[in-house]
């Protein structure tokens, strides 16, 4: 039988490791951060990296926030039609959070860990066209994320194929958040509420704005100038977790995984794309980020695989947003 003594002792002795343990863990964030930041200014690249509630995850959670394919499937949508194709004289900057005096694009949500990116941004770029179809700006018409990851077959939290999903925003469509809230898990369809299709919001037609690395510069901002926000795959490597602010490009780390975003704009003084992300707003700019055109062909590969939307498709004919949303 153990002494008050040895059990006292047991106890401090315990007590030290975890404190150790928690120390080392602190000493090697603080050291990536070090390294990503010195990474910054030798490069001399344009972004500011900070710690954020993502970068202090655990390396294997971090990686679950990454839900997007090697190789995305190709579902046989068209290519660069109808918009993008043409290449027309456009603004030097653009963004649809203050298009025509308005924002038609809807507050940041939050994927937590679980790696639907795939629902999320495929979801985001379906809210922005009902607010652009229906004229809407400012609305936050929240659209369930959980049907689109538990009823379209398009993956689960491991990740899954923007693609499908935008197929199943065609032929299904998905409804308001209150009807099926997201969980953060993979979630069972029939959770959802009982004829929630009535009251589905759908797109009537979706396209490949790039494939397999044909993304430009241009094509992409001309597809989202004359049609709206597109959504877009890229490689994510370590010091992204730790952006904050700034234009984005690959300085630290190693390859990661893949990740869908949704790009609303873009500046050409600054030689970016303007991005949101599904990682909430306590990550990068208010949960925003900018990433430099020559990441189209550098290290993450930013948008080789870029998603237009056609025209929204509200589920009633209503005589206000209000009236859709008491349905």
């Amino acid at each position: 039988m153990l002494s008050g003594r040895k059990i006292r002792n047991k106890w401090v002795w315990g007590l030290a490791s975890v404190f150790i343990f928690l120390l080392i863990g602190l000493q090697v964030y603080a050291a990536e951060i070090d390294l990503v930041q010195q990474a910054i200014s030798t490069r001399r690249a344009k972004w500011v990296a900070k710690e954020n509630p993502v970068s202090q995850l655990p390396p294997e959670v971090r990686k679950k926030l990454l839900g997007a394919p090697d190789q995305p499937l190709d579902t046989g949508a068209p290519l660069l039609a109808p918009y993008g194709a043409e290449v027309g004289a456009l603004p030097a900057s653009f963004d649809w959070r203050s298009a025509a005096g308005g924002n038609f694009v809807t507050p940041v949500r939050d994927q937590k860990t679980c790696g639907s990116c795939w629902a999320f941004s495929t979801t985001a770029a379906l809210e922005s066209k009902c607010l652009i179809t229906f004229n809407w700006p400012g609305k936050d018409l929240d659209l369930s994320e959980q049907i689109v990851l538990s009823c379209s077959g398009g993956g689960t939290c491991g990740g899954g194929q923007a693609s499908v999903a935008s197929e199943y925003l065609i032929s299904s469509g998905t409804t308001f958040d209150s009807c099926y809230p997201y969980t953060g898990s993979n979630g069972v369809c029939s959770n959802a509420c009982s004829n929630w299709q009535k009251r589905a919001y759908k797109i009537d037609s979706w396209q490949y704005v790039s494939y397999d690395g044909s993304a430009t510069a241009a094509t992409i901002k001309n597809a989202i100038y004359n049609n709206g926000p597109v959504v877009a795959w890229f490689k994510v490597y370590t010091d992204f977790y730790y952006y904050d602010s700034g234009v984005y490009s690959y300085s630290y780390g190693d390859y990661e995984g893949n990740h869908f975003v949704l790009v609303t704009g873009w500046d050409d003084s600054q030689s970016a794309f303007i991005v949101k992300n599904s990682w909430n707003t306590t990550w990068g700019t208010a949960g925003y980020f900018k990433i430099a055109y020559i990441e189209l062909t550098g290290t993450s590969l930013f948008g080789s695989y870029t998603y237009g939307y056609g025209k929204a498709i509200s589920p009633k004919t209503a005589s206000s947003w209000l009236e859709l949303l008491l349905m």
